[in-house]
This record gives structure tokens, sequence and C-alpha cells, in this order.
């Protein structure tokens, strides 16, 4: 005979933890290690005979912190859920406050309506190459931001000595440190059989090089290969998002946002590229512009193609094929 499922909803802060279970008013803990074991170990309590599933915000580090470690010492079933739907769910309770008590109880009774899918930790090398990346960029951001900086300089009179000897300082440790992390991003790739593998098929895709290839992987995650090709698109937000109604509201479709803006900034210019020299994109790309469709929609559309391209050759693990067709 199958377990009764317990949804418990979990509103994520920093430093602190507030958890709705049913019949209980909600119960606060520290975000720590300690503090997600006595939660797990009272919410267990709670549960009796039993089964629990918890459930929470999609909130970056913090949320993937706590399920992290409710799934490796746990064994615990965990839903990360896109805020966005929670605050929908509770417009559609009529919830008026907000408070942290307040938000675990909508995510828990969101859960208990909605019975959100599993989530899975990517592997320890796709965590490792995610958090590689992501210090690359915000280094490249910087030092974007420095270079900036640097010009602007030039037009100013009498720019005191000490200013530009920080100047030339800043710039060139910046440059030293991106060099040491895309050698780390190299190694990686390099010793991780399974990445090497998934970077190479990737390149084989005209219009995807090396470092495309691995942001692509970078923040995609488990998204690539381990969801269905509807929710992978609304992850990497190019969803289409219709706006009409009867016969008076034809307003224009855009592409739904509400996703990850640096997997959809990844898939800009490999798109760009791949609608001039890869075969499939291509004839997709014309194909949209010959029925009216303006160049910057076609390219979204294309974005989407070459994402869903890139799932199935991962799921696959084949290389490119240039006679395959959807």
């Amino acid at each position: 005979m199958s377990k009764q499922v317990l949804y418990v909803g979990i509103d994520v802060g920093c430093e602190e933890l507030w958890v709705s279970v049913p019949g209980m008013k909600p119960k606060k803990f520290e975000h720590s290690k300690r503090g997600i074991r006595s939660l797990y170990n009272w919410a267990e309590k709670t549960a009796g005979d039993d089964q629990l599933h918890f459930c929470m915000e999609a909130t970056g580090v913090y949320s993937i912190s706590v399920a992290s470690q409710m799934v490796s010492e746990c064994q615990a079933l965990v839903s990360i859920v896109n805020p966005a739907q929670i605050a929908a769910y509770g417009r559609v309770q009529m919830k008026r406050s907000k408070t942290d008590q307040l938000d675990a109880e909508v995510i828990r009774a969101y859960a208990e309506s909605q019975k959100p899918v599993v989530w899975k930790p990517a592997p320890k090398s796709l965590q490792q190459l995610s958090a590689l990346v992501t210090q690359s960029d915000a280094i490249k951001d910087c030092l974007g931001q420095w270079h900036n900086r640097h010009h602007a300089q030039e037009f100013m009179l009498d720019l005191p000595d000490e200013v530009k000897k920080t100047q030339r300082a800043i710039e060139r440790s910046l440059k030293t440190q991106l060099k040491k992390i895309e050698t780390a991003i190299a190694n990686l790739c390099a010793q991780e059989s399974t990445l090497a593998q998934q970077v190479a098929l990737l390149c084989t895709i005209p219009g995807v090089a090396d470092k495309s290839a691995v942001k692509l992987l970078a923040y995609g995650q488990n998204w690539l290969t381990e969801t269905s090709a509807k929710a992978l698109t609304a992850y990497a937000g190019l969803a289409p998002h219709h706006y009409q109604s009867g016969t008076s509201v034809r307003g224009k479709s855009r592409i739904d946002k509400r996703g990850n803006s640096k997997l959809r900034k990844t898939l800009y210019m490999p798109a760009l590229v791949a609608v001039s020299h890869n075969p499939i994109l291509k004839k997709f790309y014309q194909r949209l512009l010959n029925n009216g469709k303006p160049k910057k929609l076609a390219l979204v559309a294309a974005m989407r193609k070459l994402l869903l391209i890139s799932r199935a050759m991962l799921i696959a693990k084949k290389p490119f094929n240039p006679q395959y067709s959807h």
C-alpha cells in the first residue's frame, strides 16, 4: 500500500527558513546545515508514516543549498518552483498580505494542489562548471566597466598619478584572475569525460564553438537533458507569449522572458551565425522570413530551435546531422 504524501512548504531566506506543514503554525529554523537537519527531523516527526515532499521557490544559491542538503543527507523529495508560479497562485487564493510565514503556507498549498515534479541536483562536475563560467562572466563584466573608466579618464585633465596607477593595477589583476578561471574551465572540461564528450558534440553544430558550448552546458544544467522540450524552452525564456482575446484584442506576440537570461544570451551569437552557415537553421530562418516574420522574431525562433537541437543531440549522444529535419 503506497504512502500518503505530506507536502511541506519552505520559504527560503538567506538567514531564516520558515516551514509550513498542514494543521500547524509555520515554524522558523536557522538557514544553516544544523538548521536544515533540524527542519527535516521536525517535519519527519510531524509526518508520521506519511512520505515527505518539500517544496520551495527558486532563490538561486539559497534554495539550492537547502535542496542539495536534503537530497544528499536525508534522501528527501524536493521541488524547486519558479517564484512567478507561487506568486500567481497566491493571487488566485486572494492572499492580500505577504510575510515569510504566509509565503511558506502559500508554497505548501501550491505543492498540494499542483504536485510539482521532483528536483534532482546537477552532477558535481556540472555544478563546478556553472560556478566557473558564472565567475568568468562576472569578471568580464567588471573588466568592461574598468575599461570604460579608463577611456573616460583619458579626457580628464591633470589626472592624478595614483588614479592612473590603480587603474592599471586593477585591470591587470582582473585579466590575471580571468586567465586563471578560463584555465580552470579548460582543465575541468578536459578531465571530466562526460563534459568533454558533450562539448565535442555541441561543437559539431555549425555556429557553436567551444566557448558557446561550455556556456550552454553551464547555464542549461540538467534542464538540457532531463526535462521536456517545452519545459526547457520555458526555462530559457524563449516560449512565445501571445496576447489575444476574442475579435478585438490582437496584441503583439512576444517571447516570455521569465527564464534564464544568461542561457538566452548564450544562444544569441551562435544562432546569428547558424542562420547563415547551419543548413537546418538557415532553411528554417529563411522560411520564416519568406512568410513575413520580422527578422528579430525569426532569430528568436532560430535560438529556440538551436536549443532544442542541442537537447536532442545531448540526449541521443550523437553529433549534428545536417540531413536531419524535424
